[in-house]
């Protein structure tokens, strides 16, 4: 199946986050990966939405790829936190760095056999000054990996995974099938929230790529970009968007508990016989949805932001550019501060309107609390203020870099 528009594939994404929402609580109480729902995204026709048009896919913008990552978090942040790895593997990582061969492979496999891309990138225990433990040994015809990852979000999913360990001094990076000789994907990622995503442990033993599936060095071609890398700000406001679609999919099941559960409380001096008639509750649930508000639209205009510098590279000048990509990184921190704490303030004070039983383990009310908790650690929240700071006080842009 395939889906040949932009607006096709993000009604069908909605469509699939209204199905995820009904069993995301029970997929999180019981700590599980949830496959049905990704095989069935998987062979939904949308897995092109990133992928360049040149190549065969929807080309979607990073505006699109946040309303995407919005959505279906809304349903379920574990599958929208795999749709933005997937979506950034397949689109902004590999068109940005990869030769023109792998990339064409890679894309191939996406459009035609509808491959879902993970990645074994993270380690628990490395020296991060130092790189990854992991290592790409070049040998005849490739590499062979060695070593073992940790927070391999999508690996579950993962029709293919993509590796990245040092390869000499340099970090490089390669695509492994899921199947490989040597490659064990291993179940045991135990969070207290994204519980879905499978981020867990992956082992590689000896494990062969060949040539035309790596990059023995992504550093020299990162540096080699410079100022018109923009991989970081696409990915963080993904993050933004993960945020943001869980905050809704709270404040959406807390206005449908208040509906249908929450008791009327006869506070003294006030008559009402429903919960919905009560101010307090209705003044909580007005102010968190527009803080809410306001933290989507602060997450929209930074990725038009983003759109803009990736619309001028082609024709700005180096000097243009470094202003245009300050600008975006810049606008994508704020959407990120803003979206972290609105999230998880949603999230907390949802259950303020909906009374003391929601907070019964049944409910599981806090699992987007948890969800936004856990993913919201991934980078620390400080950076991004003091970049904000230093482009505003010290005329600093933030540094071009893979994941900033």
């Amino acid at each position: 199946m395939r889906i040949e528009n932009i607006d096709d594939a993000l009604a069908c994404i909605d469509e699939l986050s209204e199905g995820f929402a009904k069993t995301y609580a029970q997929r999180d109480l019981k700590g599980e990966y949830p496959k049905a729902e990704m095989d069935k995204l998987k062979k939904s026709g949308v897995l092109g939405f990133s992928v360049p048009k040149n190549h065969g896919g929807l080309g979607s913008s990073c505006g699109e790829i946040t309303q995407a990552i919005i959505s279906l978090s809304q349903g379920n942040p574990a599958i929208g936190q795999m749709f933005l790895v997937h979506c950034l593997l397949g689109a902004s990582f590999l068109d940005e760095l990869a030769p023109d061969d792998l990339k064409a492979k890679v894309f191939a496999d996406i459009i035609e056999r509808d491959s879902f891309l993970g990645n074994a990138a993270s380690e628990k225990n490395n020296n991060p000054k130092k790189g990854y433990d992991l290592t790409l040994t070049p040998v005849d015809g490739g590499v062979e990996i060695s070593g073992k990852k940790f927070f391999s979000t999508g690996s579950l999913a993962g029709d293919q995974l993509a590796v990245i360990g040092m390869c000499g001094s340099n970090m490089g990076l390669a695509i492994v099938p899921r199947d490989a000789k040597g490659l064990q994907i291993v179940d045991d990622w135990d969070a207290m929230g994204q519980r879905g995503t499978g981020s867990g442990t992956t082992i590689f033993d000896k494990v062969f790529a060949p040539s035309e599936l790596v990059m023995t060095s992504i550093t020299d071609a990162s540096r080699q970009m410079a100022v018109t890398n923009l991989l970081g700000p696409i990915t963080q406001i993904g993050f933004t968007g993960i945020f943001i679609g869980a905050a809704k999919g709270a404040l959406r099941e807390g206005i449908a508990y208040v509906k249908e559960k929450t008791r009327a409380y006869p506070w003294p001096g006030l008559d009402f016989d429903q919960a919905i008639d009560d101010p307090y509750i209705l003044s909580t649930i007005g102010t968190l949805s527009a803080q809410l508000a306001a933290a989507e639209a602060m997450a929209y205009e930074a990725a038009r932001l983003v759109d803009v510098a990736l619309d001028a590279r082609e024709s700005a000048s180096a000097e243009d550019m470094a202003v245009l990509r300050a600008a975006a990184s810049v606008a994508v921190s704020q959407a990120k501060i803003v979206a972290t704490e609105t999230g998880l303030k949603v999230c907390q004070d949802i259950f303020t309107a909906c009374g003391a039983r929601s907070a019964l383990r049944e409910q599981n009310l806090d699992r987007f609390w948890r969800d936004i908790r856990t993913l919201s650690l991934h980078d620390p929240l400080s950076f991004r203020t003091r970049s904000v700071g230093e482009y505003l006080l010290q005329d600093k842009f933030p540094t071009p870099a893979l994941r900033y």
